[in-house]
C-alpha cells in the first residue's frame, strides 16, 4: 500500500459522505416542496386531501429525480441505464416505497408499537437508507467497463 492508495480511499470515503449529505439535503427540499404544495392546494384551493397530497408528491418527484440524478449521483455518459430506464426504475421504486411505507406504518400503529408520528419518522429513516443504496448501487450506477457507452436496453 502506498500513499496514493490511502489518498484514493480517503477520497472515496469523502465522496460517499458528500453523496449522503447531498442526498439528505435534496430529500429535505423535496419534503418541503411536497408539504408546501399539498398544504396550499388543500387549504387555499380546497382540493381533497388525497388529490392535494398526490400533486404535492408529484411536484417533489419532478424536483427530486433530476437533482439526484445530476448533482448527487453525478450523471455521466457512463450511467448504467438510459434516462428513460432511470425514470421508469425511479417511478417504480417510488410506487413501491409509497405502498410499503403505508403498510408498515399502518402495521406499527395498529399493533400499538408506535404512534403514527414516530412510525413515520422511523420508517422514513429506514427507507431513506434503502433509497440511497438502490439509487447508488443500481438506478444511478455506472457501467463497470468505462469503454462501453451503450446503455443497457432494460425497457
Amino acid at each position: 500500500m502506498n500513499e496514493y492508495d490511502i489518498l484514493n480511499k480517503d477520497n472515496m470515503k469523502n465522496g460517499i459522505f458528500l453523496k449522503i449529505f447531498l442526498f439528505l439535503v435534496v430529500g429535505g427540499i423535496t419534503l418541503l416542496i411536497d408539504a408546501s404544495i399539498s398544504y396550499i392546494l388543500y387549504h387555499s384551493i380546497h382540493l381533497p386531501a388525497f388529490l392535494a397530497s398526490g400533486i404535492g408528491f408529484l411536484s417533489g418527484f419532478v424536483f427530486n429525480f433530476p437533482v439526484n440524478r445530476k448533482k448527487v449521483f453525478n450523471h455521466s455518459q457512463y450511467d448504467r441505464f438510459s434516462l428513460r430506464s432511470q425514470i421508469i426504475l425511479y417511478a417504480l421504486l417510488s410506487i413501491f416505497n409509497m405502498v410499503a411505507t403505508s403498510v408498515i406504518i399502518a402495521t406499527l400503529v395498529n399493533s400499538n408499537v408506535l404512534d403514527i408520528q414516530w412510525a413515520k419518522v422511523v420508517v422514513t429513516a429506514v427507507f431513506a437508507i434503502w433509497n440511497f443504496l438502490v439509487f447508488n448501487l443500481f438506478i444511478f450506477s455506472k457501467n463497470n467497463d468505462k469503454n462501453v457507452e451503450i446503455k443497457n436496453g432494460l425497457f
